[in-house]
């Protein structure tokens, strides 16, 4: 421990982040590392039809394979497990939630879903076994393939117990009532149609998601003394506690859940409660063998790899000098069929649309949005939760608007940037400190727009085409209760213990579970910065129900929001109570806040030669409790629950440089600058390689990435080969800037980053390919964003160029 920090403390520092060294060495505890004794493996079988009614499941020829030790059906299970939904992972909104096992019941409802599960002694037999399972259906029902078609009258059932297909609706203006919604509908009409200029297109988003390095997995293990312990690839452990307790009738006493130590990624994927882990723990009990099941990558993109699938009309209103009036959008969102704990389906477009109008002044909104269940797998959440469509569509109507009123797109939008915060959007989201301006006058100074322009005129003499495009983005800084009560009945607190040992080490644990954003690292900043010792000096637990403190999971950038809060908090009690023992030692006539705790020494501040160790206070409270003022009890260790007065968020602006080639439509990405506001910076090289990931997410799914079916309902990108990623060829790199405000709301004024940062990425790419292409006029309206996309529209341009 050679460094020190001369007084200025941990925060902020570009700390090497202690996770590494075990990840790079092959030291790594993730999942697949995880066995048990007498461990047996599961192998589910999907059905390879997407919507069709089961005749019968012969698992004879399975059963008699050596080495297999049970294969069950939904017949099987069906009145040994309760039923989704249960209460703990349902949210307190007005949707329909759809019955249903971890394995299908008489029908199928997509391609994938699991119609039986095969348990063996190894899982090469179970996979053989697996095979031998056969399905008989008795006949093929109709593919409902879009929103489009489950929301038409007549549609087929994706529920037979449902009158139709829609899974939710709302109206997010206009208030609670029906009277008031439409009255502020004829309001915005009134405004629309009165407007100096008004554009109206229709945008979609495809149904595209996030890929982990490590796909999901459950192992459970049963003692009739000690219950159910199950290691899950989850971003919320203590929630899954709670539903497995409830799903499979267990006293919660007897149920515990670890996130394993190291997951290879989450990004909204491992947050749900899915149906898998059900099936593993009732076995797993059931046979009293510890039962491990790992999901192949076939299974993962066919499954729950999904996420986005939105289309929304969109009609914005301005005046002449390009300040908005007004906005009307009618949205759908294809959900799949909607069987998820948690989300369900359709909580990500739920949420896009509270936060549709992003960053921008827009009283005057009439925002609503349907849902429907199709013959697809559920979505699942991804980053840019639900908003990553909504962004699009908006950022994309902003600059059709300033083309149409011949006015620069930067300078529109500028203008109509939420100048004053704190602000409340017309569907009642808050967003409560910062600076939205300075964000975007600091990027555009970092750019050099006005150069940029000249450029371009002198290219486009040349015979180039060059553009630039933005997007902004607002996004969650963690979720208040407030927020995540209603939306997925659950608190929002952050909840850290901290507890010194005599030696003056720290141990923090806390409930989330980290998918390798680097908690570890950032909450040893934060502790040691706290107590003024080296993050070496601190260990962090996370993810395991038995030991830590409640909590709702790794979501919507919780950890740097709330959970360092939680920390930050937990480490002041226990300074203020070291501090108060060392007075009262002395003699001293101080108050905590007169010692300051800086390089393993609290030094009084009144008279710098009065100093003790870190570990010598620690060790004398906590080993010698004797002689302690009144009303002090001996030992170092608390627990804090943070939540913030109000709800928080954060801001961030992308600015895409392409090229692009009309002959192909090929386009480069020549450069890509982000600027964020998320408060005081904890570790400044984590807070880069966030949104340098976010930004690779974000050009991957707007480029690369989508879910395509065929027309019987069949899953065709179920494989890296089918299924795009982009790869380091294809990313430009990313210039990451920051012009920040301290969160008023925070302990050290910091903000939560990471959920969002992909939500400006299509708008700002698309926009600069749209500059770019100028001269011809063309206009992108869904992604993903390809160059024969881009070389059909520009025939078309070119077509209708001729014609005038």
């Amino acid at each position: 421990m050679a460094e020190k920090t001369s007084g200025k403390g941990w925060v902020g520092v570009d700390f090497k982040r202690k996770e590494d060294h075990r990840l790079t060495t092959g030291k790594g505890a993730f999942f697949g590392d995880i066995s048990e004794p007498g461990m047996l493996y599961l192998v589910f079988v999907r059905a390879e039809r997407a919507h069709a009614i089961i005749k019968n499941i012969d698992t004879s020829k399975a059963k008699a394979l050596p080495g297999v030790v049970t294969v069950v059906t939904g017949a099987d299970i069906k009145d040994e497990i309760r039923s989704m939904p249960q209460k703990v992972v349902v949210p307190a909104l007005p949707a329909r939630y759809p019955t249903h096992w971890p394995l299908a019941m008489e029908k199928v409802k997509f391609h994938g879903e699991a119609v039986a599960a095969v348990v063996a002694r190894d899982k090469y037999t179970a996979e053989d076994a697996a095979e031998l399972v056969e399905v008989t259906y008795e006949k093929d029902l109709p593919f409902v393939a879009n929103a489009a078609m489950a929301l038409a009258p007549g549609a087929p059932k994706v529920h037979d117990e449902w009158e139709d297909n829609q899974i939710f609706a709302n109206v997010f203006t206009g208030g609670d009532t029906v009277e008031g919604q439409e009255e502020n509908a004829r309001k915005v009409d009134k405004i629309i149609k009165g407007a100096h200029a008004v554009i109206k297109e229709t945008f979609r988003v495809h149904r595209c998601g996030m890929t982990p390095m490590e796909p999901r997995g459950a192992l459970a293990k049963w003692d009739e003394s000690d219950g159910l312990v199950a290691y899950v690839t989850t971003q919320r452990p203590h929630i899954d506690r709670l539903a497995l307790a409830d799903i499979l009738d267990i006293p919660t006493e007897k149920v515990r859940v670890i996130a394993p130590r190291d997951q290879g990624g989450g990004f909204g994927v491992k947050a749900p409660f899915y149906r898998e882990p059900i099936l593993v723990c009732h076995l797993a009990r059931q046979l009293g063998r510890p039962v491990k099941w790992q999901e192949t990558r076939n299974e993962h993109l066919m499954v729950v790899s999904h996420e986005r699938d939105q289309t929304h009309t969109v009609e914005l209103a301005a005046d002449k000098d390009g300040k908005f009036l007004a906005l009307r959008t009618d949205g759908t969102c294809d959900c799949g069929d909607g069987c998820e704990g948690v989300y369900w389906g359709y909580l990500m477009s739920w949420l896009g649309g509270i936060l549709f109008t992003n960053s921008y002044d827009l009283p005057n909104c009439d925002i609503r949005l349907r849902v429907a269940v199709t013959n697809k797998s559920a979505l699942s959440p991804a980053r840019s939760f639900g908003s990553y469509p909504t962004r699009f569509a908006i950022e994309r109507a902003v600059d059709m608007m300033a083309r149409k009123l011949g006015l620069d797109a930067g300078d529109v939008r500028r203008k109509n940037i939420i100048a004053e915060l704190p602000h409340t959007t017309c569907t009642g989201a808050y967003y409560d400190s910062g600076d939205y301006l300075k964000v975007w006058d600091t990027l555009n100074e970092h750019l050099n727009v006005p150069k940029f322009r000249a450029e371009q005129k002198k290219a486009l003499a040349e015979g180039r085409y060059i553009g630039i495009g933005f997007g902004t983005g607002v996004e969650c800084s963690g979720m208040a209760s407030e927020i995540l009560v209603p939306m997925e009945n659950q608190p929002g607190y952050g909840a850290a213990s901290v507890r010194l040992d005599p030696r003056g080490k720290a141990l923090v644990s806390f409930g989330d579970a980290a998918q390798g954003q680097g908690h570890e690292t950032t909450i040893s900043q934060v502790a040691a910065h706290e107590f003024g010792i080296h993050p070496d000096d601190i260990i962090v637990r996370e993810g395991d129900t038995e030991t830590t403190p409640f909590g709702s999971g790794t979501i919507g950038a919780r950890t740097g929001s709330y959970i360092m809060s939680g920390v930050s908090t937990a480490c002041r009690v226990l300074k203020d109570k070291m501090a108060l023992i060392m007075a009262h030692d002395l003699a001293l006539d101080a108050m905590p806040e007169d010692f300051e705790f800086v390089d393993g020494e609290i030094i009084y501040g009144k008279d710098s030669n009065i100093r003790k160790t870190f570990g010598e206070m620690a060790e004398r409270i906590i080993m010698a409790p004797v002689n302690l003022p009144e009303g002090v009890e001996g030992g170092l260790e608390h627990t804090a629950f943070f939540e913030a007065p109000t709800r928080m968020m954060c801001f961030s602006i992308h600015a895409a440089f392409v090229e692009v080639t009309p002959e192909t439509g090929q386009f480069k990405i020549n450069r890509f600058v982000t600027c964020e506001d998320l408060g005081t910076l904890i570790n400044p090289q984590i807070v880069e390689g966030q949104v340098q990931g976010g930004v690779v997410q974000g050009l991957s799914n707007a480029m690369f990435e989508q879910v395509v079916y065929d027309e019987n309902g069949q899953c065709l990108t179920a494989d890296f080969e089918n299924y795009k990623l982009a790869t380091a060829a294809d990313m430009p790199n990313v210039e990451v800037t920051h012009s920040t405000t301290k969160c008023p709301h925070t302990p050290l004024g910091q903000r939560g980053l990471g959920e969002g940062i992909p939500g400006p990425v299509p708008g700002a790419l698309s926009n600069a390919v749209c500059d770019a292409l100028s001269p011809f006029g063309i206009e992108i309206t869904e992604l993903p964003l390809r160059p024969n996309m881009v070389w059909r529209l520009l025939q078309e341009a070119k077509q209708k160029q001729a014609a005038d």
